[in-house]
Parts: structure tokens; C-alpha cells; sequence
């Protein structure tokens, strides 16, 4: 026996040591799991009442959702429910103190939410035992509770009003004859609490109405008293938890079934009545409890102390109706205080199915059968008709007076729509049926592609597109037509119909054409000017050529008057008379080139050239007033294209406005610099600068003005010509003060390469 014990304890040790050393190795782990893993903080629930009840239901709903857009942050949330409404006795609060005691103990709460009024004296008596030194928010409570808990430190209140006065209004111009007031409540302490702040709100209208208390009464009792009230009765809901029988029931229940079978309408201030049965009232909702609740919470866990906190919140309450209620009791809500919430109110058949109305009857017309009902439908659906086709006729007519044609066009079916003005402006016939490709085949061959190309922007919705094209009449007449059209997608996004307008534009076209004439020949008469200004130069230029053929002529008429003439000084005397005829005739030629008439042409222009000629054709006029001329062209200068004549007039025109900018200067300080140079952006420039007195500073900003001029003989037309012709030509034009004195005038021009390659 002793070797057997012997043996049997070395076993009980070897198995002992082993679990030891097995428990470390687990503990070791755990400990290790625990510290790697992020302790979570703690929100603690303290329901008063029980889990069936919806208020602490939404409330939590609310503080959670409001919760997670507040904070990224994870918590662990715990709820307990205290059942204080059916164990109200001594021990039942003695056994969920020590409970909450140890539960708290192990796991610490940093923030406790206590939820129901219920949840105040409990918290009284016993917070310094289960929860001593955590902040509590104690939320679902009326004020006169959180009055009442002064004592609790580390403490704030999310109050709710049930203001029975209040709906009491509200059901007062509803019910403006009413003259009887009923109050329904529960049996229990709880549910007497209510009654007796409804009692304390309702007194002050004892002298307009005979109040009633159906009180504590069976629950079954309760039902028949409210099913045999008078219909000119206001019907005022309180909390049942506990009927007059000691039966629990859930408050919201109790406000439907007394809403059902009440003969009069019921009003009440409590949320969770709303919409089940209950007219409406005065209220807040739990969500907004949960809400205001969280955002306590959201700053104590951030580190504030409660004290530092309002004391107490209070969520917005507003009027609420049920128009369910309105329409089964009969009750106007024009009736209701303004800015009251009316929920759950049915459209009306017109704003479901604006555009099913007229179809909607007409069926109901089918479907009913009667005689009478379809000859009243067929009537007022002639009368619409006869309404729609004169608003119809009215617009079209202001269109067509306005020489406007609308259309539409779908896509997929080629169908095309418009308005009989629309035949009038393509000079189609009346009884042809109208396509696409007619209106196409009417459009000037060379502007199809333009309209073609416009349409097919179309498929852009957010940009409409437009174009200006000319349609050709039977009678060999041009019309100008501005196309305007979008696209409109359906429900799918799909871009099948395509409607717009066609505008006649013939009278614009003809009124642009007839100022670009005019701009023309007022141009032509400022170069018939400036050659008028410059007659004596001109004479004296074409006077020396035609001097020097007369005397070479002379002199070869001499030699071969001679017995043996020097042919070989005959035949210098004679292409003498050759160079200076051309150099007449290009005086001539730069002439009738400044002086012609007719459209603008387009073609390669070299500015250095053009500053050349203008200066040849000025030279006499630069030497009869004393002035000095300074070139500085540039080298490889790229070309540009333009009207060469037009280009030359606003040369012309800068030189001779610098040469009377210096009719004051001393002889000796007259001189004018033509510049030329090619800028970095790739265009040509050209620059014409005087010494005379510069642009005063009452100049500015009106030198470009039509008429207006520092001349005394002047038009104030030539700077604003001169700007019309670079501009047309895709250039600018700049008067500006020069540096060192005097002005300068600058106008570029785009070179050869940029305008290929714009277009």
C-alpha cells in the first residue's frame, strides 16, 4: 500500500506540474492577445423599463446612428433593462443594484445613459454605489424630474416636454365645439406620475371644459368607457403601462386600441403614439433624445467634464398630425397652427399622374359605364381640345409673326414636325408631305454640310447648336435661315428627339451686308481723302519721272540729228526713258490700287514690301514737311495674308497721323521710325513712332471713338476704320505713349502659318 501511494503521488504531482506549466503557456498567450488587441471604451444603456418598449428602441436607434457620423471611433455599447414599471418593490430594486454593481465592476462604463423618468430616483439612491465616479446622461426624463436630481454630480439631461396644454391647443381648433375633455392613463405609480403632470397642465381649462379622468381603470373597462364618449369630446392620451387589472401592457398598443374604438378623436404629446391611430400633438421624437444624447456623449468622451456642459438639452418639439386621422374624423387642416408637420398625407391624383389625368378619366368613363359620365368626359375633353388647339394657334401665329418655325424630329422613326411657317420659309408646298430630306434639299448646296454638321452636335445634349445657312426658293430667291436645335434625352438617356427652331434672318443678313458696304465706302473716301491730302507730293512724284523722259527723249532726238550718231548713248537715252516710264506707271499702279473699289481679297501679304511702297508712295510728302524717316524692318519675317490695299490704308494713315502729330516739333527733332518684328506668339508686328507732344491723357480711351478726332480738318473716322481693318483681319490695334516721348502706334497681325493652321 505504501508503494502504491508512492507511486500515485508522483503521478498527481508529475499531472499537477504539467497543467501548471500548460495554464502559464495559455495565459502567457492570452495576455499577450490582450495587450496586442485596442481596449474598446464602454457606453452603458440603462433602460427604466422594459426591452418591448419602442421608445428606448428608437432612442438607441438614434444615439447610434448619430454616434457613427460624429466619430470614427469603435465603442462596445451595453444595454440593461431595469423593468421598473411591473417590479416596482424594494427588493427588485435592491437585486438590479447589485447586479449593475458587479457588471459595472468588471467592465467600467465611461459614459452611462440612463433612459425614462423611471431611471431618476432609482439613480438617487443608488449611483454612488454602482456607478461613483461616471458621467451619466440621463435622457427620456421631463424637466420637472431633473429638477428634482440636483444632488447627482457628473451629470447632464436630455429633458422631454409632454405637453399636454399645448396639444390641448392644437386640438381646440380642430375641434373648435368641443366642450367635454377626457384624460386616459394607466394604474400604476409610474403611469400616475404622468397623470398627475397632465392633471397639473390641463387645470387651467376646467372653466372651458368638463374634464373627465378615465383612470386606472381594467383595461377592457377602459375600451368601453372611451367607445361611448360624445363625438364633441377631445379625447387626451397619457402612458397606460400597468391597467387598473395589474396587467403590463406597452403604452403604444394601448394609444391604438383606444384610438380604434374611441368615439371621439385622440390627441396625445407622446412620439410613439403618433401614427397609430392618435391625431397628433405637441411633440419631440426619441430619435431626437438619441440624437441630443449622442452629442453629450461625443464631448465627455473627448475629455470634457459634464460640468463644463450645458445641464440641460432639450430637442426641438413641433406639431405633428396624422392626415390619415384628419380625413377619418372629418377635421380641416386649415384648421392647424402654422408650421405644423403633417405626415403621411396622400398626393393628390394630379400630382401622382399630372400627365395620366385626362386618360385616367377617360377610362374611369369606360370602366363605370354610364351614359352620362362618358357625354360629360366627351365634353370637357372637347373643351380641352378646343383649348389646347387655340393655345396651340395662338403660338403658332406669334411665331410665324415673329418669322419663327418650330420643329421636332425623332431619330428612329424619321418623323418629321412643323409648323405650317416652316413651309413658308423653305418655299415648300402646302400638301407635300414633309421629310427630313426635303428640308435638306432646299438648303443651299453649299451650306447642307454646315447644317448637317450643326445637327450632328446635336448628340451632345448640353450643347445646342446652331447655324446660319441659306435656303434656296423656287422662284431663284435666298433666304437666310438661323438653325437653332438640341437634343432632349428620355427617361434612358437616349437622345431619339430632336427639336429646335428655324429663324428667318433675311432682313439681318441684308442689313450686315448693307454696313459692310457702307464701312467699304467709307474707307474708299478716307484713301480719297488721304490722296487729296497728298495731290501735291503725288504730282511732284509722277512730274519727276515724266521731267526726265522728256529731257532723255530731247537728248536722243539731238544725237540723231547728228551725220553720225552715238548709238550707244542713243540707246542709255532710251532705256532712261524705259525706267523712269515704269517708275511713272508704278506710281500710278500703287494709285489705282489705294483708290479701287469692291470686296475684300485675300492674299499673301509682305509687310516689309508694304512698308516700302507706302513709304515711296509718302516720300515727296515726308520731304515737303522737313521730317525724317528711320526703317528698322526685320529680317525673315514670316508673312501674313490680308488685303493688301486695306492693310496699305492703315499704314498710310498711322504715318500721316504721326507727320501731324509733329506739326509743332522743331525742324530738327521731326523724325518717324517704322519698325517691323515678329513676336514670340508668332505674329507680325509693325510699329510707327513720332516725336510729337504724345496722347494727352483726356485722349485715352476715346481715340477709337467714331467722329471724334484732335484734328481740326479731321473726320474721326481713320483710327476707327484702321481698327475695323485689323480686327477683320484677326489682328489688334494699340495707341499708347511712347517712353522717350512722342506716341506709338502697333498693329500685329497673325502670321501665314497660324491662320492655316486655324482653319
Amino acid at each position: 500500500m505504501a508503494a502504491y501511494h508512492l507511486v500515485l503521488s508522483t503521478d498527481l504531482r508529475s499531472v499537477f506540474a504539467a497543467g501548471i506549466f500548460v495554464f502559464a503557456i495559455l495565459f502567457s498567450i492570452t495576455s499577450l492577445a490582450g495587450a496586442g488587441a485596442e481596449q474598446r471604451r464602454r457606453i452603458y444603456f440603462l433602460e427604466s423599463l422594459s426591452p418591448t418598449q419602442p421608445a428606448a428602441t428608437r432612442t438607441i436607434e438614434g444615439f447610434k446612428k448619430r454616434l457613427s457620423e460624429k466619430t470614427t471611433e469603435s465603442f462596445e455599447i451595453y444595454i440593461d433593462y431595469m423593468e421598473l414599471g411591473r417590479f416596482s418593490g424594494q427588493a427588485h430594486l435592491d437585486r438590479t443594484a447589485r447586479f449593475l454593481t458587479g457588471k459595472y465592476a468588471e467592465g467600467p462604463p465611461d459614459v452611462l445613459i440612463t433612459l425614462g423618468r423611471a431611471a431618476v430616483p432609482f439613480m438617487l439612491k443608488y449611483r454612488d454605489v454602482i456607478a461613483p465616479q461616471v458621467p451619466i446622461i440621463i435622457a427620456s426624463v421631463p424637466a420637472r424630474a431633473a429638477a428634482e436630481a440636483k444632488a447627482l454630480v457628473d451629470a447632464v439631461y436630455v429633458v422631454t416636454e409632454y405637453n399636454f396644454a399645448k396639444t390641448l391647443e392644437l386640438a381646440q381648433q380642430l375641434q373648435p365645439d368641443a366642450r367635454n375633455l377626457v384624460l386616459v392613463g394607466g394604474a400604476s405609480e409610474y403611469d400616475r406620475s404622468w397623470v398627475n403632470d397632465a392633471r397639473h397642465e390641463l387645470e387651467p381649462f376646467s372653466n372651458r371644459f368638463k374634464i373627465q379622468y378615465v383612470i386606472g381603470l381594467p383595461y377592457d373597462d377602459m375600451l368601453r368607457e372611451v367607445s361611448q364618449l360624445s363625438r364633441h369630446t377631445i379625447v387626451m392620451m397619457s402612458f397606460v403601462f400597468v391597467d387598473g387589472a395589474g396587467q403590463s401592457r406597452v403604452p403604444p398598443d394601448v394609444a391604438a386600441a383606444v384610438a380604434n374604438i374611441s368615439a371621439a378623436p385622440v390627441y396625445s404629446p407622446v412620439s410613439t403614439f403618433f401614427g397609430r391611430g392618435v391625431i397628433g400633438g405637441y411633440m419631440d421624437s426619441y430619435e431626437a433624445q438619441g440624437i441630443a444624447a449622442a452629442d453629450l456623449a461625443v464631448e465627455i468622451l473627448s475629455g470634457k467634464a459634464p460640468a463644463a456642459l450645458h445641464r440641460e438639452t432639450k430637442p426641438s418639439h413641433r406639431y405633428q398630425v396624422d392626415a390619415r386621422q384628419l380625413e377619418r374624423w372629418g377635421l380641416s387642416s386649415r384648421n392647424l397652427p402654422p408650421q405644423t408637420a403633417v405626415s403621411w398625407q396622400e398626393p393628390s391624383l394630379w400630382e401622382q399622374h399630372r400627365n395620366l389625368v385626362l386618360a385616367g378619366i377617360l377610362v374611369f368613363a369606360v370602366q363605370t359605364g354610364l351614359v352620362g359620365a362618358l357625354l360629360i368626359h366627351q365634353r370637357q375633353r372637347q373643351r380641352a381640345e378646343a383649348l389646347l388647339k387655340e393655345s396651340e394657334e395662338r403660338m403658332t401665329f406669334t411665331a410665324a409673326s415673329a418669322n419663327v418655325g418650330m420643329w421636332q424630329f425623332n431619330r428612329e422613326t424619321k418623323d418629321l414636325w412643323t409648323t405650317e411657317h416652316c413651309r413658308t420659309m423653305f418655299g415648300l408646298a402646302n400638301d407635300d408631305p414633309l421629310t427630313g430630306s426635303m428640308l435638306l434639299e432646299a438648303i443651299h448646296p453649299e451650306d447642307r454640310e454646315i447644317a448637317a454638321s450643326s445637327l450632328r452636335e446635336t448628340l451632345n445634349p448640353d450643347k445646342p447648336a446652331g447655324a446660319d445657312v441659306r435656303v434656296v426658293l423656287p422662284n431663284d430667291g435666298v433666304r437666310w435661315v438661323r438653325i437653332l436645335a438640341r437634343s432632349n434625352p428620355d427617361v434612358g438617356g437616349a437622345l431619339k428627339q430632336l427639336s429646335g427652331i428655324f429663324v428667318d434672318i433675311s432682313e439681318q443678313k441684308a442689313a450686315e451686308t448693307d454696313a459692310a458696304l457702307q464701312r467699304n465706302e467709307v474707307a474708299h473716301l478716307m484713301r480719297a481723302s488721304v490722296l487729296g491730302q497728298l495731290s501735291g507730293a503725288i504730282a511732284h512724284e509722277i512730274n519727276q519721272p515724266l521731267t526726265a523722259i522728256l529731257s532723255n527723249a530731247q537728248g536722243a532726238l539731238h544725237l540723231l540729228a547728228q551725220n553720225s550718231p552715238d548709238l550707244a548713248e542713243v540707246r542709255d537715252a532710251l532705256q532712261d526713258i524705259v525706267d523712269e516710264d515704269n517708275r511713272a506707271g508704278e506710281v500710278v499702279h500703287r494709285l489705282r490700287n489705294l483708290l479701287r473699289k469692291g470686296e475684300r481679297k485675300i492674299e499673301s501679304v509682305d509687310v516689309n514690301d508694304l512698308v516700302n511702297s507706302t513709304i515711296a508712295l509718302l516720300n515727296s510728302e515726308f520731304i515737303s514737311r522737313r521730317i525724317s524717316v528711320k526703317v528698322d524692318l526685320a529680317n525673315w519675317l514670316p508673312a501674313t495674308s490680308g488685303d493688301p490695299v486695306q492693310l496699305q490704308q492703315v499704314l498710310l494713315n498711322l504715318v500721316i497721323n504721326a507727320m501731324d502729330a509733329m506739326a509743332s516739333t522743331p525742324v530738327a527733332q521731326r523724325l518717324v521710325t517704322i519698325s517691323t518684328r515678329a513676336t514670340r506668339a508668332g505674329a507680325v508686328e509693325v510699329g510707327v513712332t513720332d516725336c510729337g507732344c504724345g496722347i494727352r491723357p483726356v485722349e485715352q480711351g476715346r481715340l477709337f471713338e467714331p467722329f471724334y478726332t484732335t484734328k481740326s480738318h479731321g473726320l474721326g473716322l481713320g483710327l476707327t476704320i484702321c481698327s475695323t481693318i485689323i480686327h477683320a483681319h484677326g489682328g489688334k490695334l494699340a495707341l499708347t505713349n511712347n517712353e522717350v516721348g512722342g506716341a506709338l502706334a502697333v498693329f500685329s497681325l497673325p502670321a501665314r502659318e497660324m491662320l492655316f493652321a486655324a482653319q
